[in-house]
């Protein structure tokens, strides 16, 4: 009975390493697959959701060889939390806002961009480069632009020209404006002709006045799609983003667009190289094929913004070239300010905003 109870717990011994064994050799095996069949030349590219073709990610994969990884963003807050949560070089390239040029780059996170392994930078419009952020564009390159811009439906109010036309108490509970604290605040500074980088207290005070008076014409807070209310005819008047209002109009030829009278705060999301990327040789190679006139202009024709590339009008609507919602004059471009980082101070930006959407 004794051996039998021996021989017993040595079979049951035997079945887990047995299965222990095989479990590993599975693992092993896996493992082993994963690499072979891992692509060898890869990108590894995070930017805002939505705002990259999937063609243009499939054709550059059947031309290139290169497998594009993508991970999405849909703030620079949260673009900033995912580059720090992994390994220096886990991302080659991001595109984000043109503050986030001069933040990566002061934390020593960017590389210098080999402008010579990127022909197609030709095609840029000369006014969309050397801006503020980057005057020698060392770090960066534009990919596409967008600003705040005034909407409003012709068959339910009348016309509107500049920011300061949204305080009208005619307009109470009939806007929707995008929920961008920077962005609307500084649109509060520009309808006054004051500088959006100067936080000075008069100027914020003005700020303060601008959004209270606003608050009452708010129909929605919406940056996920504005364009939906103006659409429907829910908010006869916005503030929202160039390419919500071309979207706005697609569906419904009431909605007008403007361009507004006093200047806008122009924004411009750029390509980005990270320092010590492990695929780093693949980053100019990508942004040269989307730069390429006419990969850039499908981009164009699916995402409405501002076009910084030249060439590839000669693939676009003539009529989307004076529109100002799809793209800006020389005089323009010049006249518009630029957020820039203010640091810590954008905690004061913060307060003011939170105040503004609690009322």
């Amino acid at each position: 009975m004794f051996k039998y109870a021996i021989s017993k717990k040595r079979d049951k011994l035997m079945k887990k390493i047995i299965i222990t064994s095989l479990s590993i050799i599975c693992i092993v095996t896996i493992i082993i697959i994963y690499q072979v069949r891992k692509p060898k030349n890869q990108l590894n590219l995070i930017i805002w959701s939505s705002y990259m073709p999937q063609s243009v990610i499939d054709d550059y994969e059947k031309k290139t060889g290169t497998h594009v990884n993508v991970t999405t963003f849909s703030s620079p807050d949260e673009m900033i939390a995912k580059v720090r949560a992994v390994s220096p070089g886990t991302y080659d390239l991001v595109v984000a806002p043109r503050n986030d040029v001069e933040i990566l780059e002061k934390v020593g996170l960017l590389d210098k961009l080999d402008k010579s392994k990127i022909p197609n930078s030709k095609n840029y419009a000369k006014d969309w480069l050397g801006l503020s952020y980057d005057k020698k564009n060392t770090y960066s390159l534009p990919y596409l632009g967008s600003y705040l811009a005034l909407a409003y439906n012709k068959k339910k109010v009348s016309p509107i020209s500049n920011y300061s036309d949204l305080l009208n108490p005619k307009f109470k509970n009939s806007a929707v404006v995008v929920s961008d604290a920077r962005a609307v605040i500084d649109s509060s500074f520009i309808n006054s002709d004051l500088d959006v980088n100067q936080l000075t207290n008069e100027n914020l005070r003005n700020a303060t006045n601008f959004l209270t008076a606003l608050r009452p014409n708010i129909k929605a807070l919406d940056s996920d799609s504005p364009h939906t209310l103006l659409a429907n005819g829910e908010a006869p008047v916005g503030l929202v983003y160039n390419a919500e209002i071309t979207m706005a109009k697609i569906t419904n030829n009431d909605i007008v667009s403007v361009y507004p009278s006093s200047g806008i705060d122009l924004q411009v999301d750029n390509f980005m190289k990270f320092k010590n990327a492990k695929s780093g040789k693949n980053v100019e190679k990508f942004i040269n094929y989307v730069e390429s006139a006419k990969v850039f202009s499908s981009i164009v024709k699916e995402y409405p913004y501002l076009n910084p590339n030249e060439a590839a009008w000669i693939y676009l609507p003539k009529s989307w070239k004076t529109d100002p919602m799809r793209n800006l004059t020389a005089q323009q471009l010049q006249k518009a300010q630029m957020a820039l980082d203010i640091g810590s101070k954008t905690r004061v930006l913060d307060k003011i905003w939170n105040n503004f959407v609690n009322q």
